[in-house]
Formats: C-alpha cells, sequence, structure tokens
C-alpha cells in the first residue's frame, strides 16, 4: 500500500492513517473496494463514467449548487439529451473561496450556454449574494429518501442496456490541491463510491441517512435529479432577480 512507498514524506503517511474506511482501504492498503452499505451500489465506473462530447446547443441545460467553504463548493453543469438521460460535462469542486469568487468563475465558464435554471441548497445569505452577481437560482428539493431513490433508478441499467445518468470524464475544471493533499475526494466521481450507509451496532447499514462526508457532490447531484424527476423539470424559475426577502426563510 501507499504506507510501503519510503518516498512518501511523513506527513502523507500520518494524513493515510487518519483516513477511515473505503477511502483507507483503497489509499492507503491499496485496495479497490465499493463500500458496504453504499447507497449507490449500482453506480459503475464502467458504465456511468463516460469520455466528453460535444453538447448540441438543443439539449437542455441546467446548474446544480452546493455550498460550502470549509467543506467544498460544487457547482455541476448538466445536459439532458432528448431521451432524458442527464450528463455532467463541468463541475467546481472547491473548498476556502468566497460565492462571490465562485459566482465570477460560473458566470465566466458558462459564458454562453443557454441555462435553464440553476438549483441550489437553501442557504439565505449565500443565495442572496449569487444573485447579485446575476445567478439566479431555484431552492433544491431536498427529501433524502425520495432523492436517493430518484438517483438510483436513473443510476440502473434500463431496457435499452443503457443507463440514464453519466458523468463525462476531465470535467473538473480545477483541481483542490489542499483536498488532494488531504487525500479527500476532489470531484463527485471520487465521492460517489464511498457513499455509505451508517452502520448498526451489528454492523448492518441503517439506510435512513447516508453518513454526512465526503457527500457534496452527492448531493448536488441528487438536488438535480429531484427537479429534473420529480418537478416535472419544468422552468421553475425566472431568470431575473427576487426581491432579497424572497431568500429568507427558504
Amino acid at each position: 500500500g501507499a504506507q510501503d512507498n519510503p518516498y512518501n514524506p511523513p506527513s502523507y503517511a500520518a494524513t493515510l492513517g487518519r483516513l477511515t474506511g473505503v477511502l483507507r482501504l483503497r489509499l492507503a492498503l491499496g485496495q479497490w473496494v465499493q463500500a458496504e452499505g453504499a447507497v449507490y451500489p449500482q453506480y459503475n465506473p464502467a458504465i456511468h463514467l463516460i469520455d466528453p462530447f460535444p453538447i448540441p446547443s438543443s439539449w437542455r441545460r441546467l446548474r446544480v449548487i452546493d455550498f460550502g467553504y470549509t467543506n467544498p463548493f460544487v457547482c455541476q453543469w448538466w445536459a439532458q439529451d432528448g431521451d432524458g438521460r442527464l450528463y455532467r460535462y463541468r463541475e467546481l469542486y472547491m473548498t476556502g473561496r468566497t460565492v462571490r469568487a465562485h459566482a465570477a468563475q460560473i458566470n465566466a465558464l458558462t459564458g454562453g450556454e443557454q441555462i435553464e435554471a440553476t438549483i441550489a441548497d437553501h442557504d439565505a445569505e449565500d443565495r442572496a449574494t449569487l444573485a447579485e452577481n446575476g445567478i439566479f437560482t431555484t431552492a433544491a428539493d431536498k427529501a433524502i429518501t425520495v432523492g436517493i431513490q430518484a438517483v438510483s433508478e436513473r443510476l440502473a441499467v434500463a431496457g435499452d442496456g443503457r443507463a440514464r445518468l453519466f458523468l463525462m470524464r476531465d470535467a473538473l475544471v480545477e483541481i483542490d490541491e489542499s483536498l488532494e493533499e488531504r487525500k479527500l475526494p476532489t470531484c463527485t466521481e471520487e465521492e460517489i463510491e464511498g457513499y455509505a450507509w451508517p452502520k448498526a451496532a451489528d454492523g448492518k447499514p441503517i439506510r435512513e441517512q447516508p453518513v454526512k462526508e465526503n457527500d457534496h457532490g452527492s448531493d448536488a447531484l441528487r438536488y438535480l435529479v429531484m427537479y429534473v424527476d420529480r418537478s416535472g423539470g419544468a422552468a421553475m424559475t425566472t431568470q431575473a432577480p427576487l426581491p432579497l426577502a424572497d431568500y429568507t426563510g427558504i
């Protein structure tokens, strides 16, 4: 495993020693395993992680945001094809930056793309900051059980032999070096296989609420699928500023 490598600095070995669960098995012990009690056992990188391709201008495009500062701030860009399949084609996954800084980068990366809606976590102040910078948001439906079921259904291979949700490789626009140094996920595809249910005393998974760590891309993914699948996916927000008061108490 990585701890046996004489060229790794002591701080690296110490970081590995603090890892738990699947990340420890993968990174410290050199084993590639899926989490026992994985929330998305259907996920298979051989199926769901695909090479990037040019997205037709006619496809629907959406963004989804999970706020964070100490934890990663995540913004994902998604496209939906004519058969309803979803493709994540761009991702920001970064700690330690203000929402204002993220907003500038999101606007620059989006350029002239026609974004139908931006679905966001509910923090009123952060949503107001985005609005001040021209990014108007729809509050996410954060239902956990229903959301996980909706994502699971999309990950399942359908009758035509294909899944209905894909992550494009190389979608990450910038590596967060602090996450990389700590051997934490740096993008959604590095999270998803380790996204797991907590365990009861007998070791069996408790399928109520997943462990709240390394879940920021997975949360964003869930918000996106809930918007598309459970809300009919019609445009539920106008691309115009809401009064600031409308962002409070959401």
